[in-house]
C-alpha cells in the first residue's frame, strides 16, 4: 500500500462520511449510502480511471494510480460510505429522550431514571438547537456538550468495527479459496482495474462497447426522470411493473448483480419470496401464527411467526458455515496459539493472531460497556449471539447471492427479549437496550459485508498487506467523523426535525416508547417465537443436507433466510435468472462472457446517473429527486 493510495484513500473517506448525511438528510435524493452498494466509492473510482488518471497520465505516466493504489482508495471509501447511517442512528437516539421527554409519554418515569450520565448529552439548550436549529444560520456547533456521550461512545463503536475486521480475516480464506464465493458486488471494481497487454491509460472495461450499451440504459431513464422533477412536462417513467407473484420495482444494479450470481442462487432468492408470501397468507387464512408479540417491534417486519423462522433459519446458516469450515477454524487457532507453523497467514491484513485475540478482546470490551450501560451479563450474551448471528448471516448473503439491499427478518433487541423475556433485562437493561438498535436494528447498511468485500478484493494488491488493516479501519473512523461533523452542522443549521422525520422525529419516539412499554408492562419468553425459531432452523438445516447431499437438488438455501425481507427485490432476482437461462443453454458460457459487461454497465449506470443529479440537486436546491432502487 503506497503513501499515496493511503492519504487519497483517506482524504475521500472523510468527505465521502460527510457526503452520506448531507445527500440523505438534505438533499434527499437517491440513496447515497443506505444500502451495501457503496454507490460513491464506485463512481469515485469511475472518476479516477476515466478523468483523473487520462488527465495526469497524459502529462507523466507515473503519476496515475496502479491498480493497486486504485483498489485501496476504493476500499477506503467503500468503508467510509458503510458507516455513515450508524452516525444518523446514534445522533438522534442519544439526544432525543431529553428534548422528547413529556408528561404524554412518561419517558421521565420510565426512561430518564435508567440513563447514566455519561450516556447522553444533558444541555437543554443544546439539545433544543440540534433538534430546531438556528432558521438556516450559521452556527457553532457545541462541541462540549457532545465531549463526553462521545468519548464514551468511542470505545464501543470502535470495538464494534475491530470485531468485524477480526472476524472477516479469520473467515476470509475459507469463503475465498475453500467455498470459492464470488463476492458479485465486488465484480464491477474488479472488471473496472483490469489491465490488458495493450497497457493503456483507459482499461479495457471502457473499451467495450456492450459496456457502454448497459450504461446507457439507467443514464437515459435515470435522466428523464430526474428532469422530470425540474420540467413536469418530461414524462415520468414508473419503474414499478404489473407482476402477480411479488412486488416488482426494477433496480438496474440491482438487476446486474443478480446476473452474475449462479442461476441455482437467483432461483432460490426469488422462489423462496415467492413461497414465504405463499405462507403469509395461508397463516392469515388459517388465523395461525398471525398472534401479536409484545417483544416485536415495528423494526421487525412480518407476522411474528414468519420473522423468528427466519432468525432460525440465520442461526442455522451462520453455525453450519462454522461447522463446514471447522478445519481452516482449527488451523487459525494453531496459528495463532503458536502451533500451526505449516498454516501461512501471510497474504492476510492482520497475522491470525491479531485476530483471533483483536476478535476476543474486542468482543470483551463490547460486554463489558453494555454491562456498564445496565444491561445484565446474560442479557449481554443473548443479545450480542442474536448481532452477530445476523452480522454473519447478511454477509453471508451479499458475498454469496449478491443481495446488496436486504436487512434481517427479525433484529437483535427483539430477538433477545422474545427469547428470554424482559425480567432478565430488567428497567435499566430495557432502557440500556433501546441504544443497542443504533448498531443492531434494521441498518441498510453496516461495515461487516463491506469488510468482506474489501478482503476479497486485497487480492489485487501487491506486496505486504498488513498495513492494509490500519487503512480500513481508520477510513471507518474518518466515515463516522465526516458523518458526525455534517449531520451536526446541518442539524444546528436547520433543526434535525426539519431534515428527515424517519431519522429525528419517529425514530427516537418509537425506540423509547418500545422500551417505555416493555418497562409498563413486562413480558416473558415467548415460546411461540421458540417453536418458529426452531422451524425455521430445522427447514434451514434440511435444505442444506439437501443441498449438500443431492446433486440434482434445484433449491439454493441463501434465499430462505431473508425471504420475509426479500420482496422488494425478488422481481429482480427473477429477471436475471429468466434472463441468464437462454443466454447459458443456446450460447454456453462464451454468449455469457459476451452479454456479461452489459450488466456490469447497468450497474455503472445507475451509480453515474444518481452521481450527476446529486450534483445538479446539491447545487440548484432541488429536494427529495429520488431515480430509482
Amino acid at each position: 500500500m503506497t503513501r499515496r493510495a493511503f492519504i487519497t484513500g483517506l482524504l475521500l473517506a472523510l468527505g465521502v462520511g460527510a457526503a452520506v448525511p448531507f445527500l440523505g438528510l438534505y438533499v434527499q435524493g437517491s440513496n447515497a449510502g443506505y444500502y451495501f452498494t457503496s454507490q460513491i466509492a464506485h463512481l469515485l473510482l469511475f472518476l479516477l480511471l476515466v478523468v483523473f488518471n487520462m488527465l495526469v497520465g497524459a502529462v507523466r505516466r507515473s503519476w496515475a494510480f496502479q491498480r493497486g493504489e486504485l483498489v485501496v482508495v476504493f476500499i477506503m471509501t467503500s468503508l467510509a460510505n458503510s458507516v455513515p447511517g450508524l452516525i444518523e442512528y446514534w445522533v438522534p437516539l442519544v439526544s432525543s429522550p431529553l428534548y422528547y421527554a413529556s408528561a404524554e409519554n412518561n419517558w421521565g418515569e420510565t426512561v430518564l431514571p435508567y440513563l447514566p450520565a455519561w450516556l447522553v448529552p444533558h444541555d437543554p439548550t443544546a439539545i433544543r438547537a440540534f433538534f430546531e436549529g438556528s432558521e438556516g444560520e450559521a452556527t457553532a456547533i457545541p462541541w462540549q456538550v457532545w465531549l463526553t456521550p462521545l468519548m464514551a461512545w468511542i470505545p464501543l463503536l470502535v470495538a464494534l468495527h475491530v470485531a468485524m475486521l477480526c472476524l472477516m480475516v479469520i473467515v476470509r480464506r475459507h469463503w475465498v479459496e475453500n467455498e470459492r464465493l464470488i463476492y458479485p458486488v465486488m465484480q464491477l471494481p474488479l472488471a473496472m482495474v483490469q489491465d490488458d497487454d495493450r497497457g493503456s491509460l483507459l482499461k479495457p472495461f471502457f473499451r467495450n462497447p456492450v459496456m457502454w450499451i448497459g450504461f446507457s440504459v439507467p443514464v437515459i431513464v435515470g435522466s428523464v426522470i430526474g428532469l422530470h422533477a425540474y420540467f413536469p412536462f418530461v414524462p415520468m417513467i414508473n419503474l414499478s411493473i404489473p407482476f402477480p407473484l411479488f412486488s416488482s420495482r426494477l433496480s438496474f444494479a440491482t438487476l446486474g448483480f443478480f446476473f452474475l450470481i449462479q442461476r441455482e442462487v437467483a432461483f432460490g432468492l426469488w422462489f423462496f419470496t415467492l413461497l414465504n408470501n405463499f405462507q403469509v397468507y395461508i397463516y392469515e387464512s388459517l388465523g395461525w401464527g398471525i398472534e401479536q408479540e409484545a417483544a416485536i417491534s415495528v423494526w421487525s417486519y412480518g407476522l411474528p411467526s414468519v420473522v423468528h423462522q427466519g432468525m432460525g433459519a440465520m442461526i442455522v446458516l451462520v453455525l453450519s458455515g462454522l461447522w463446514v469450515g471447522r478445519e481452516h477454524l482449527w488451523n487459525v487457532c494453531r496459528k495463532a496459539l503458536g502451533r500451526g507453523a505449516d498454516v501461512d497467514d501471510s497474504d492476510e491484513v492482520l497475522s491470525y493472531r491479531a485476530a483471533l485475540f483483536g476478535l476476543l478482546g474486542s468482543v470483551g470490551v463490547m460486554v463489558c460497556w453494555l454491562w456498564a450501560i445496565g444491561i445484565p451479563l446474560v442479557g449481554i450474551l443473548v443479545f450480542l449471539f442474536f448481532a452477530f448471528v445476523v452480522y454473519m448471516a447478511l454477509t453471508r448473503v451479499v458475498a454469496e447471492g449478491g443481495v446488496a439491499v436486504i436487512y434481517a427478518p427479525l433484529v437483535a433487541p427483539d430477538a433477545a427479549i422474545s427469547a428470554i423475556g424482559t425480567s432478565f433485562f430488567g428497567a435499566p437493561g430495557l432502557v440500556a437496550l433501546a441504544f443497542t438498535r443504533i448498531f443492531a436494528n434494521d441498518l441498510l447498511n453496516f461495515a461487516m459485508p463491506h469488510i468482506a468485500n474489501s478482503l476479497k478484493l486485497s487480492g489485487q494488491i501487491g506486496g505486504h498487506k498488513r498495513p492494509l488493516f490500519w487503512g480500513m479501519l481508520l477510513a471507518l473512523v474518518a466515515g463516522m467523523g465526516g458523518a458526525l461533523w455534517m449531520l451536526m452542522h446541518l442539524a444546528y443549521s436547520y433543526g434535525a426535525i426539519n431534515l428527515r422525520p424517519p431519522h429525528f422525529i419517529w425514530l427516537p419516539n418509537y425506540v423509547f416508547d418500545y422500551a417505555a412499554a416493555r418497562n409498563g408492562t413486562p413480558a416473558e419468553a415467548s415460546w411461540s417465537g421458540w417453536f418458529h425459531t426452531g422451524f425455521g432452523g430445522a427447514i434451514m438445516g434440511l435444505l442444506l443436507l439437501a443441498r449438500r447431499y443431492w446433486v440434482w437438488w434445484p433449491l439454493h438455501p441463501i434465499g430462505f433466510p431473508i425471504s420475509a425481507t426479500f420482496h422488494w427485490m425478488a422481481f429482480n432476482a427473477f429477471l436475471a435468472w429468466l434472463v441468464k437461462g437462454p443466454i447459458l443453454r443456446y450460447g454456453g458460457v462464451r454468449a455469457y462472457r459476451q452479454v456479461r459487461p452489459f450488466f456490469l454497465g447497468l450497474i455503472l449506470g445507475h451509480f453515474t446517473i444518481f452521481g450527476v443529479f446529486w450534483l445538479i440537486d446539491a447545487l440548484t436546491g432541488m429536494i427529495g429527486n429520488s431515480l430509482f432502487f
